[in-house]
């Protein structure tokens, strides 16, 4: 699966927040984006999400273009914020019902016990939300936007208030590719 920038271009009103940019992440490549506040990276990544409709330009998920055909775009992706926005009264485990949910999904709970295993949130199940740490909070997120199995997740900063422990487990999850070797 690729994702295709093409030409994008973001303005809020006279404010130029991204211009011209272009690049393809094809099946199995890693893309970050990096620059100062301000950049645009976030920006670049709700308008891939169908957060943020772009000004100008082309968005490609899956060879589905985000505007004109979103729910198949979005189907095969996962958004996850640098600010987790969780619901305060639901536990942990009610937030991968409501994912599961959301996505239709059939069989969905053991994928869900294994992500509550793979990111340490066994014990807080049963946890409010609201009771969370901003780092149980991301993991939350990271777990919800995991649930469907998307060909993509979009990651906002995925390692901001984890601890060293919890930006471990999100490497590791992060699937790598070998390299071929330089010529």
């Amino acid at each position: 699966m690729s994702i295709v920038v093409e030409d994008f271009h973001k303005t809020y009103g006279s404010f130029v927040a991204v211009a011209g940019l272009s690049f393809t992440v094809n099946p199995g490549e890693i893309l970050a984006l990096v620059g100062p506040n301000g950049a645009g990276k976030t920006t670049t990544l709700l308008a891939l999400a169908g957060i943020r409709a772009p000004t100008a330009g082309r968005l490609l998920i899956a060879g589905h273009d985000i505007v004109q055909d979103p729910v198949a775009a979005k189907s095969v992706l996962a958004y996850v914020p640098d600010e987790p926005q969780l619901f305060d009264r639901l536990t942990v485990w009610e937030h991968f019902c409501f994912m599961a949910a959301s996505y239709r999904l059939d069989g969905w709970q053991p994928r869900a016990e294994y992500l509550l295993h793979r990111l340490e949130l066994v014990e807080k199940r049963d946890a409010l939300a609201s009771e969370l740490s901003r780092g149980m909070r991301q993991k939350v997120a990271i777990g919800c936007g995991a649930l469907h199995t998307p060909r993509a997740i979009l990651l906002d900063e995925p390692l901001t208030g984890l601890d060293p422990r919890g930006i471990r487990t999100m490497k590791d999850m992060i699937p790598s590719r070998p390299r071929p070797a330089a010529p």
